[in-house]
């Protein structure tokens, strides 16, 4: 199972050209690393995301930092099913989306082209798909985006889990320690949250049951990390 739309070709690849300072990696790396301690404090709990109609536990979280944004930009919307969800759910605002792929309508076609401050912008399960370059790049520019007030949600496959974030999409390529992202947040001037996150089918069968109960224990027993994908929830201040 992976969240909709992931596997697509979700996000532009922005590895053209030369980086420029403030996106090489280590151009603030040991100003990075004073806030690692900061950054490793701050809890990150395991949330199900479940394959349903309605919204789910991550899905819930998104909406309540969401709801009320005039505006939101999903960055990599995938099937739109997201977009569906917060419609159904009476979201009244202006749900705009973008992705790579022709497959559903988007409003951008072009990232290059999106323009303005949104209350909200999403990029979930996009940045793996892209080498490290490239993905550092976007997340800043993905953070241009944000409105004063406004939030950058991001989620991306965990690197801890005991089971390989690389066994379940050919087209991953760079993966983010939590830690990281959390630091660069930091580093931005952000408002961080936390959270990791477990797939799950709608409905449990007793064989799943007996194999999560085995893999916790197991991932318990050798540091392991039972959660497949991470989520980093950033809010720009109201006043910079």
């Amino acid at each position: 199972l992976v969240p909709p739309g992931a596997g697509h070709a979700k996000g532009r690849r922005y590895d053209e050209g030369e980086m420029s300072n403030t996106h090489q990696p280590f151009s603030s790396y040991w100003r990075r690393m004073a806030l690692r301690e900061q950054a490793g404090a701050i809890p990150a709990p395991c949330l199900y995301w479940q394959r349903r109609a309605g919204l789910n536990q991550v899905e819930q979280l998104i909406w309540e930092r969401a709801h009320t944004a005039q505006r939101i930009l999903d960055f990599g919307s995938g099937d739109q099913s997201l977009r569906r969800k917060f419609i159904a759910a009476g979201y009244r605002g202006a749900y705009e989306t973008f992705d790579l792929s022709p497959e559903f309508p988007t409003t951008w076609t072009d990232p290059d082209a999106i323009t303005g401050h949104f209350g909200v912008v999403l990029c979930l399960e996009v940045i793996e798909h892209m080498p490290l370059e490239a993905g550092l790049i976007l997340r800043e520019r993905l953070l241009s985006w944000v409105a004063p007030g406004g939030w950058l949600i991001l989620s991306t496959p965990n690197p801890a889990c005991i089971r390989s974030p690389f066994s379940g999409d050919e087209t991953h390529v760079h993966l983010y320690p939590l830690h990281d992202l959390l630091t660069w947040a930091l580093h931005s001037g952000l408002q961080v949250e936390a959270r990791r996150f477990k797939l799950l089918p709608d409905r449990l069968t007793l064989g799943q049951h007996f194999r999560l109960f085995t893999q916790r224990v197991l991932c318990y027993l050798i540091g392991a990390d039972r959660a497949d994908s991470q989520l980093l929830l950033a809010r720009r201040p109201a006043s910079e």
